[in-house]
């Protein structure tokens, strides 16, 4: 009897550990849509369909719809499923639901919409500074005899 009763607790306490699993995958998915993923995964889409429809022109715009929808979506899907783990293993349940308590308070919201014109400006400008550290490095060692 006492076998019987410790193999229902194993079991139970199985259920309970999938279950945790099972939520703390789901805030993490929660987590990768309310950071701001998700818009940055849209404008990846946009930038990758530009450059597509410069190469196949002949493509109408149902075509990149159904890109969308048929491979692109269900790449992100898949590649949400392969963040998981790592989620999992960098943080905590209780981290989790507080980073998305974050990204849903109004600074988080902030955030989020700002990381993409941030991200944008700051590229264009660390291009341009780049280019000057190019051209002073050049001349440095042209003034070396390099």
């Amino acid at each position: 009897m006492t076998r019987f009763f410790y193999i229902l607790g194993f079991l139970l306490a199985s259920l309970l550990a999938t279950a945790q699993t099972s939520d703390f995958e789901k805030d993490i998915e929660k987590l990768l849509s309310v950071n701001g993923s998700s818009a940055a995964y849209d404008l990846a889409f946009d930038q990758m369909v530009a450059q597509f429809k410069m190469m196949k022109t002949e493509a109408p715009d149902e075509v990149w719809k159904q890109v969308r929808t048929e491979v692109f979506d269900k790449e992100i899907a898949a590649l949400t499923k392969q963040l998981i783990p790592i989620y999992k293993k960098h943080f905590t349940h209780e981290d989790i639901k507080g980073m998305i308590a974050f990204y849903e308070s109004p600074l988080g919201k902030k955030l989020t919409d700002t990381t993409g014109k941030i991200t944008t400006e700051t590229m264009q400008m660390a291009q341009t500074w780049g280019i000057q550290l190019g051209g002073k490095i050049n001349t440095f060692l042209q003034e070396k005899g390099y």
